[in-house]
């Protein structure tokens, strides 16, 4: 509710003026893909330090078991997400991240098919301010990644192998993540 004590918390967008918004939070939640259950969320400010998805989504990292698949999207494919989730045993497919996207070539990696590869990512080189030094130190130096491409979208993800997981799988898979989104967006209205 637009309360004194809401606006404090969670200020409207600068854009707005005073009395026309309401109060702005972000939201991040994990779903199950088979029962749509909310499984966690959290919740911080709209903007400022630590209130970004990333930083949402690194506090709910304890919900995911050896063996999942987080699917989500292209904000989620950075390098260090991909390796913790990697390091926990989780498995992730997302949809290429708009800049990164714009580099992807297919001819280069190992190659899988048509418009699919393996790819080798580097640590990047800065730490993130958000990331300890020991958690920067002890982050593997390299990551290896699938890219591929379907229904015009590229997607990457650590399920590596096409014979386990094959491309029209990954597909489905992401696929389902959007009906996901779509219920999501029934229960936020």
């Amino acid at each position: 509710p637009d309360t004194h004590a809401n606006q404090t918390a969670y200020p409207q967008q600068s854009g707005q003026k005073p009395g026309l918004g309401f109060p702005i939070c972000r939201i991040v939640g994990v779903t199950c893909l088979s029962s749509g259950a909310v499984l966690d969320a959290a919740m911080g400010d709209y903007k400022g330090k630590g209130s970004g998805e990333q930083a949402l989504l690194r506090t709910l990292l304890d919900i995911f078991e050896s063996g999942d698949v987080m699917l989500g999207d292209a904000f989620y494919g950075t390098y260090f997400l991909l390796a913790e989730l990697q390091l926990r045993g989780v498995d992730a497919l997302f949809e290429q991240h708009g800049a990164r996207k714009r580099s992807t070539d297919f001819r280069l990696g190992k190659k899988l098919g048509s418009r699919d590869h393996l790819i080798t990512l580097t640590k990047p080189k800065i730490r993130p301010q958000w990331m300890t030094p020991e958690q920067y130190g002890s982050a593997p130096d390299t990551l290896t990644i699938r890219e591929l491409e379907v229904g015009g979208k590229t997607l990457v993800t650590t399920m590596t192998c096409p014979n386990t997981t094959p491309k029209s799988a990954l597909k489905d898979l992401y696929k389902h993540r959007w009906q996901v989104e779509l219920d999501i967006r029934n229960i936020k209205t």
